[in-house]
């Protein structure tokens, strides 16, 4: 196989190991305001990428809560109703991140696995 099909199918391996570390990241939920990343004063605004709405999805936001769209009792939080409002884009570049990570971590256990193989024979 040459080396460009072997990229291909690392990234697509790897972003398909990623898909439930991006449906776990749903859990961190960003509040509306973004008030925590701004230091010295609060954000103005739609400063933030998800305006004002809440936003759940970790690095990128996935999920943004549509105020006018969800029933008044899922106002302000994240719910079935709102994966209407999913960002395609967003999910697989963070399905990608994590599969990243994921095959960092497999090439550094690797070759771990590979020194202390070395290391017994030598000793």
């Amino acid at each position: 196989m040459s080396k460009f099909r072997k990229a291909i199918a690392a990234i697509i391996l790897s972003s398909l190991l990623g898909i439930p570390f991006v449906l776990l990241s749903l859990w961190y939920q960003n509040p509306p305001g973004c008030k925590r990343f701004c230091f010295s004063e609060p954000c103005p605004l739609n400063a933030c990428m998800g305006g004002n709405s809440l936003t759940a999805g970790f690095p990128f936001p996935i999920v943004h809560d549509d105020n006018a769209g969800s029933p008044v009792h899922g106002w302000g939080r994240i719910g079935v109703e709102d994966f209407q409002n999913i960002n395609l884009g967003a999910f697989l570049l963070d399905a990608l991140f994590y599969g990243v990570i994921i095959i960092m971590l497999v090439v550094v256990a690797k070759s771990v696995v590979r020194f202390l193989k070395c290391s017994r024979q030598l000793g």
